[in-house]
């Protein structure tokens, strides 16, 4: 991959002279592809201009050189990630030019909330008031996909298509000629920051045909993100031991933190501040401002064997000559750690610099014996293509207090998420009764509780209330003293890193909130398309069926279906590629004809050769928090049998599944061997 930086400068920019070493532009990273296809942009602060002129040069240059040559001018376009929607990091989208040209296609990702999605995000700072040209009003083709974290499966893109479609790395493969190509993946970790913020790590790989290697090229971007433990702002970071299995030795949010970009070839992290700036020993404390120090990022990264450290997000006040003593600083304490733990690989340590132009060669891993055969199937099946948003139905908060102002939290939780269910209790008992009962999503408590402290409410929880009372998050607000009885509660009932210590703001305890709910496990699965997906495909729209108006010879059929089931809902619904469309409708608005295909229970039951059963839709790990199911119709209980047609037997196969004839219940219920009859 090849690296150009086009900001590094955190908060506001910077156009001084003392400053222009280093650059006074907001954030703002190209990254491309190491055979020149995909184009990988992270954040659009000020930097971006810079970057939209040069992408305008380039396609300018290629339109020339395909006019001379006779070659076609390649997809314009790629990949943009945001890593949350703060103005020094989006400040640059109004002005990226390659936004406003027809030619181009982008999809814009970045961190989906509990309510907003990312596009309305994005438009806010593009309304009349604030700016003349909103963002819709932008004439490429432009797409805006909300992600949550996920370190593991991640986004796959094809490292020859610089579209900004994603690829799944599998569509080219045939056409390659046995060339060698590459191929990304993007991965997201949530951030502690005042407001939802993911990092990002980026690998790029080699791959032949449908072999990929192994090995690959790495870097990630970490930038506005403040240590869980404050204490580790001076250092003192221990990493996780891997091998140790006791309960105590269970990994904090730091250590998660450090193995997402373990072993990375190039980390940019934030490391605004050092420490004497931003502790209580400072003339104004920066704790809970969402910053890291520089003491605290050469600690994870040595630990983490990072190859290559490029301190990012500098501080707005810190002028070159600065810049350049910290430098020296963080140098120094690396090869401290180097010396102090015996290694003989030293982190290198620089400062990013707007200008920086970095490479990334995974092609030296080529001739590696070792080779893994790529499961396309599977890696279609984890890609992130579109925003399953973690919408489980009716997520609550339990803030239990007696000092500290939760009713002021209360409201800016529903004001940012009105379908939020938000209940304030003072009392343990009222708090354990509320828990039984209702089993809220997440609990924040503060130490001052009355009739208990909020860590004996903690211990409750955990230890009386089974399962669920053993996984719920838990927050709690540090009380300003702690004995030594409370610090090992804290280490058994807790987790240190959700013990939130110091002057906090409400919207940093809101983002904290919102991490917990949308780490919460999503029982939703999308249905795999089958293995004859494109002959399904082009079957069904030869039959000229979709779109087409209703016709008595379907809507018997459902009424019937719908009298002896005695069933609210039965349809005949028709599997499209990105939907699923009603050729019959019975128990739905007239106005309903078609849902997407991720919400589809019609897409699994295509799969099937026989009767497709949801007994309980709620207890269905496939289906609970699919939005039928939480939302209108409020589906519990479906039944669907797939309808199948004829294909010309040189397909090799007789009939493919172009949909379904279905019945819905909102209630739960069986469907017994005599109803299949």
């Amino acid at each position: 991959m090849k690296i150009q930086i086009y900001g590094c400068r955190g908060s506001i920019p910077r156009p001084h002279p003392d400053m222009a070493r280093y650059g006074g532009n907001t954030p703002c990273i190209d990254v491309v592809s190491f055979n020149g296809g995909h184009r990988l942009i992270f954040d659009l602060g000020s930097g971006a201009f810079d970057l939209g002129q040069k992408i305008l040069g380039e396609m300018i240059a290629s339109k020339k050189e395909g006019s001379e040559n006779g070659k076609k001018l390649p997809q314009l376009g790629g990949s943009i990630f945001i890593t949350h929607t703060h103005w020094d990091h989006i400040q640059g989208l109004p002005f990226f030019v390659p936004l406003y040209l027809p030619m181009f296609q982008w999809k814009i990702y970045g961190p989906e909330g509990t309510a907003k999605t990312l596009q309305d995000t994005l438009s806010g700072q593009m309304q009349h008031d604030y700016f003349p040209v909103r963002l819709g009003d932008m004439s490429s083709s432009m797409k805006c996909v909300g992600l949550s974290e996920n370190e593991n499966e991640g986004l796959w893109l094809n490292g020859n298509d610089c579209g900004g479609e994603d690829r799944d790395g599998a569509e080219n493969d045939e056409k390659s000629n046995g060339e060698s190509s590459t191929i990304f993946r993007v991965t997201t970790k949530y951030l502690n920051h005042t407001v939802l913020t993911l990092g990002y790590k980026v690998e790029e790989f080699v791959r032949k045909n449908n072999n990929r290697k192994t090995k690959g090229v790495s870097m990630a971007y970490i930038t506005d993100h403040e240590p869980f433990d404050h204490s580790l702002a001076n250092g003192g970071y221990v990493p996780w031991d891997v091998s140790n299995k006791s309960e105590s030795a269970r990994i904090t949010a730091d250590q998660s933190h450090a193995e997402f970009f373990k072993g990375v070839d190039i980390l940019f992290h934030d490391s605004q501040y050092l420490y004497s700036e931003y502790g209580s020993q400072a003339a104004q404390s920066k704790e809970n401002w969402g910053h890291s120090t520089v003491e605290y990022v050469i600690d994870i990264a040595f630990h983490s064997e990072v190859k290559h450290l490029y301190l990012f997000h500098h501080d707005p006040q810190r002028k070159d000559d600065a810049m350049d003593e910290l430098v020296e600083y963080a140098r120094s304490r690396a090869a401290e750690l180097e010396k102090k733990h015996k290694r003989s690989f030293l982190l290198k340590v620089d400062a990013a610099k707007e200008g920086d132009v970095l490479e990334l060669d995974p092609f030296v891993f080529v001739d590696e014996p070792e080779e893994k055969k790529l499961d396309l199937g599977q890696l279609r099946r984890n890609s992130i293509t579109a925003s399953l948003k973690n919408a489980v139905h009716q997520q609550s908060v339990l803030l239990g207090s007696f000092k500290t102002d939760m009713e002021t939290l209360s409201d800016l939780l529903q004001t940012d998420n009105a379908t939020l269910d938000v209940k304030v209790l003072h009392s343990c008992n009222d708090i354990m009764q509320f828990c039984r009962e209702n089993k809220p999503s997440v609990i924040v408590l503060d130490q001052d509780l009355f009739g208990c402290s909020g860590l004996k409410a903690c211990k409750d929880i955990r230890t009386k209330l089974g399962e669920w009372g053993a996984d719920v998050p838990i927050l709690m607000v540090a009380s300003e003293d702690e004995s030594a009885e409370s610090t090992e509660l804290i280490d058994k009932y807790l987790n240190s890193d959700n013990y939130i210590k110091g002057v906090y703001s409400h919207a940093y305890f809101v983002t904290r909130i919102q991490m917990a709910l949308l780490r919460i496990p999503l029982r939703w699965r999308r249905a795999p398309a089958p293995p004859n997906e494109e002959l399904r495909i082009a079957t069904l729209h030869n039959t000229g069926l979709l779109d087409t108006g209703f016709e008595e010879r379907f809507d018997r059929i459902i009424r019937l279906a719908k009298t002896m089931f005695n069933v609210p809902i039965a349809l005949v619904s028709i599997v499209d590629k990105d939907r699923q469309w009603f050729k019959a409708c019975c128990g739905l608005p007239p106005d309903v004809r078609e849902t997407p295909r991720d919400h589809a229970f019609c897409a699994h039951a295509i799969l099937q050769d026989d009767f497709f059963v949801v007994p309980d839709a709620c207890l269905d790990e496939r289906f609970a928090d699919n939005p039928l199911v939480w939302g209108p119709p409020h589906v519990r209980f479906y039944a669907g049998y797939p309808l199948r047609i004829p294909v010309d037997e040189k397909s090799g196969c007789c009939s493919v599944a172009i949909g379904t004839i279905c019945i819905i219940d909102s209630k739960p219920r069986d469907f017994s061997g005599a109803d299949e009859r």
